[in-house]
């Protein structure tokens, strides 16, 4: 089979997240209205006809205040890609175009993509995209909404044509435990506000596969104040995002899930 390593890059909300998850026709990756809802590379494989396709979901490095680590995440799934996508929410202001046009032409294949076209009209969108003065340095542009999966497969019979046969290998499959721990820390996102999401790290401590799959979970926080407000009025809060955790991962698995969630404080070292 012919390969291509496909990085999904653009600002923060563009939808790089729902993207993936058309593409491979379920969820692989969480979805969240706040920024930086991708912390690490998130990478999956897709047989597509005669092409294996591995996309990597890389955190939006263009916000002013980027996060050191996530800036590195980010340049490294650039580094390997055989063809970026850059996506652009047509609704938002585009941001960075200079760091953009600037870099361009150190990447081997690019296409432009114009996500949630089902939102505006063509005049807006055609009012938007004179914003980029260097469309034509772009080997393709799609006018897509992932959401409705609307022109996806367009994209991937390019992906297709302009892949071929690669020596590297696909090494870094997303683990259970982590997938498991991003769908919780997904439910954090929705549900908690201000800085403590991203404060917090989900891990996923032990899976036991029977008739039903029973999952054990810590949210490992650094002060007692976030910890309480994760746990809510008499549990309610933590209730809630248990509840959400556990029925997204029941969709996915399509098994009855058990899961329990333990709330810890960080080790001071």
């Amino acid at each position: 089979m012919k390969t291509s390593y496909v990085a999904l890059s653009g600002p923060t909300n563009s939808g790089k997240s729902t993207l993936l998850n058309a593409f491979i026709n379920k969820k692989v990756s969480i979805v969240s209205k706040k920024i930086q809802t991708t912390n690490f590379n998130i990478e999956y494989s897709l047989n597509y006809e005669d092409t294996k396709i591995i996309f990597i979901d890389t955190p939006g490095f263009y916000k002013d205040n980027i996060n050191d680590n996530y800036l590195r995440e980010a340049l490294l799934g650039l580094e390997r890609a055989d063809i970026v996508i850059f996506i652009f929410d047509i609704n938002n202001k585009f941001r960075h175009l200079d760091k953009i046009k600037n870099n361009i032409d150190k990447i081997k294949k690019k296409i432009l993509v114009f996500n949630k076209i089902d939102l505006v009209n063509n005049d807006v969108i055609l009012n938007k995209i004179k914003e980029i003065d260097f469309l034509n340095r772009f080997d393709e542009i799609f006018y897509i909404s992932a959401k409705n999966k609307t022109n996806i497969k367009k994209i991937l019979q390019f992906i297709k044509k302009n892949s071929f046969n690669s020596d590297q290998k696909f090494t870094k499959k997303t683990s259970k435990e982590i997938f498991f721990s991003e769908i919780t820390r997904e439910a954090i996102l929705n549900y908690i506000h201000k800085e403590i999401p991203y404060k917090c790290v989900v891990k996923t401590d032990h899976i036991k596969n029977s008739k039903s799959v029973t999952i054990q979970q810590s949210i490992i926080v650094k002060t007692e104040a976030h910890k309480k407000i994760l746990l809510g009025k008499n549990g309610a809060m933590i209730k809630k995002i248990g509840t959400y955790s556990r029925l997204e991962i029941e969709k996915i698995l399509k098994k009855k899930i058990n899961l329990f969630l333990k709330i810890k404080l960080a080790k001071v070292s």
